[in-house]
């Protein structure tokens, strides 16, 4: 069960907000054990200033923050970014605060004290409303994932550059992805004009798999490659 939540998870960027320091270290351990990759940061002013050159997909933030409070921080988020996924830790339930996180579209929140069972199922419905809203994002595994409308890959938010070639080997992968691709099919479909040498295919897997992690492509002894999305 836990190796698919964390399937589930680990393509996404967490941003976590808690000023108490051994619950902020405490719950960030757990999470790091779902999420590749995220910030745990002890105010709001830290997570805005944060947001200014980084993109994350699902925050998940206390309420009851030092200067500016969670609800305040979370409307700030909102106001930037439509699609991020926002959970809210609270002791609250009165009505002007359920009120409010109907108005910000939160995903959930939750009355403290949570349980990890509880705080893994919030984290999860965030996951699939992304892929709901998100379809043209391909998982690939280890934290990577392919924006087919921008045609981009990305590496949690970060857009990792690849060259034409390398663009071009991964759209053909991810266009027959239960394929194994023979080494001629991939110098004639790459290359038309002037097919390439196995060498130059080998050489063209390498630093893809370098640009990612080694499974994302797999050799078949002999014949060629397979998508491999781990």
């Amino acid at each position: 069960m836990m190796k698919e939540v964390r399937a589930l998870l680990s393509p996404f960027r967490l941003l976590y907000v808690e000023d108490e320091t051994a619950v902020r270290e405490e719950l960030g351990e757990f999470l790091g054990r779902f999420f590749t990759d995220m910030q745990a940061l002890d105010s709001a002013e830290a997570a805005l200033q944060a947001l200014k050159t980084e993109t994350f997909d699902i925050a998940l933030l206390d309420l009851n923050l030092p200067g500016m409070d969670g609800l305040s921080l979370a409307e700030r988020i909102r106001g930037e970014d439509g699609d991020i996924r926002i959970i809210m830790m609270t002791a609250y339930t009165d009505r002007p605060f359920l009120l409010k996180a109907v108005e910000l579209e939160l995903t959930r929140y939750l009355v403290k004290p949570v349980t990890g069972e509880e705080l893994l199922e919030a984290l999860q419905k965030a996951a699939q409303e992304l892929q709901t809203r998100f379809p043209k994002l391909v998982e690939l595994g280890e934290g990577f994932r392919y924006d087919q409308e921008r045609k981009c890959l990305l590496n949690g938010g970060t857009e990792v550059l690849l060259r034409r070639k390398e663009m071009e080997l991964l759209e053909f992968f991810l266009a027959h992805p239960a394929r194994t691709l023979t080494y001629e099919v991939i110098q004639y479909e790459i290359w038309p004009e002037a097919p390439m040498t196995r060498d130059a295919v080998r050489a063209q897997i390498k630093n893809l798999r370098k640009k990612t992690y080694p499974g994302i492509i797999q050799s078949v002894s002999g014949i060629g490659y397979r998508l491999g999305t781990a």
